[in-house]
């Protein structure tokens, strides 16, 4: 890569990976057959579902400096990218309570606030804010600053005559603190997934990545790069388990130790892309999941939407086609039917590839 290309398509491979698993995970042929490491860890540890959004928002971090550089050499000023990160930001807002409805509909009332595009726009603007105000080393305190500060909140505040620090799923800062703004516009599984006070620690999972990504712009040769980003992912991950031991592995919580760990293994994950894509040219088998990453939020959205508004015909394709073809494993059919629709959308991404049809969100 030319340091002046601003741009990586191990980057866009990431992501369309990355949301390759989230519809994957979202959409089984039977939610009470599932594989273990496909479903959410209910309260604390972490299987390879929980890991699946946290590096969305990571690869996103990863973006920033690539994309900023980009437009500042198109010439665009301060004023004209904040706007932009504004018109941004509303959009993706506005699109997540689409989603709720959808997902809600017809009880559309009383609408669930949170959701992942929220999460997703609200840590977008803490990181990007960031990245464009401070050096990479203002960038390393304000990591430390929401992961501590979150991290202070959950452990230091009292709430409803519980003392401080408890984190069990019925009783903690988090819960509270979403009750106390949102009411019943909430969901509760145990407590909602993205809630505002994970958005903290989310948004340091969003600047890790931005560290990544400008370790991947440094004018060294790719295997300089390759090697930092296996240390940086190594270090992460061993803080990760360190902190564990006092402060747990939640992604519900979307605790500290957790927004380390996801982004550890997210480091080394896109150090082995980078590695066998951009640097080897070991390319051909990552195209569907670049056809994904290049439309990444527009596929998710567009599979939310189908997913939601179709659930009786995929419950009638899956019991009356699918799971009758394997009576006996229904794991394993579950698991069939949720590539099935990983497949489908993919053939969408690639017709929009093809057609050169971009949405930008």
């Amino acid at each position: 890569m030319k340091v002046a290309a601003h741009h990586l398509e191990s980057l866009d491979v990431f992501r369309g990976l990355t949301v390759a698993a989230m519809i994957l995970v979202n959409n089984p042929g039977d939610w009470t057959a599932v594989f273990p490491q496909l479903v959410h860890a209910y309260w604390t540890g972490c299987t390879l579902a929980d890991l699946v959004f946290p590096w969305f928002i990571f690869m996103m971090g990863v973006a920033l400096p690539f994309a900023f550089a980009r437009r500042r050499q198109q010439g665009h000023g301060s004023s004209q990218i904040y706007r932009r990160i504004a018109r941004r930001v509303v959009l993706l807002i506005a699109l997540g309570l689409v989603l709720n409805a959808v997902a809600a509909w017809p009880a559309v009332f009383p609408l669930r606030f949170p959701g992942v595009l929220q999460r997703i726009a609200l840590s977008y603007l803490i990181a990007a804010v960031v990245v464009l105000q401070f050096d990479v080393r203002g960038w390393s305190a304000v990591i430390a600053a929401l992961l501590l500060g979150h991290w202070a909140l959950l452990a230091l505040v009292p709430i409803a005559g519980h003392a401080a620090g408890t984190l069990s799923p019925d009783q903690n800062v988090a819960l509270y603190v979403d009750r106390q703004l949102f009411g019943r516009h909430l969901l509760l599984t145990p407590i909602d997934p993205e809630g505002l006070l994970g958005t903290l620690s989310a948004a340091a999972t969003a600047l890790l990545g931005a560290l990544a990504g400008h370790l991947l712009q440094q004018p060294v040769v790719a295997a300089v790069r390759i090697r930092r980003l296996i240390a940086g992912g190594t270090f992460a991950v061993i803080i990760a388990a360190a902190w564990s031991a006092v402060l747990p592995i939640s992604k519900p919580l979307w605790t500290g130790s957790f927004a380390l760990l996801a982004s550890g293994v997210g480091t080394l994950l896109l150090a082995a892309l980078y590695g066998a894509i951009d640097v080897r040219g070991v390319r051909r088998w990552s195209r569907p999941f670049l056809w994904l990453g290049v439309n990444p939020l527009a596929i998710y959205f567009l599979s939310e939407v189908v997913g939601h508004l179709q659930v009786g015909a995929k419950a009638w394709l899956f019991w009356t086609v699918l799971a009758p073809a394997v009576p006996d494993r229904m794991e394993l059919a579950s698991l069939i039917f949720a590539v099935g629709f990983v497949g489908v959308w993919t053939a969408v991404a690639g017709v929009m590839y093809r057609r050169q049809i971009r949405v930008q969100v």
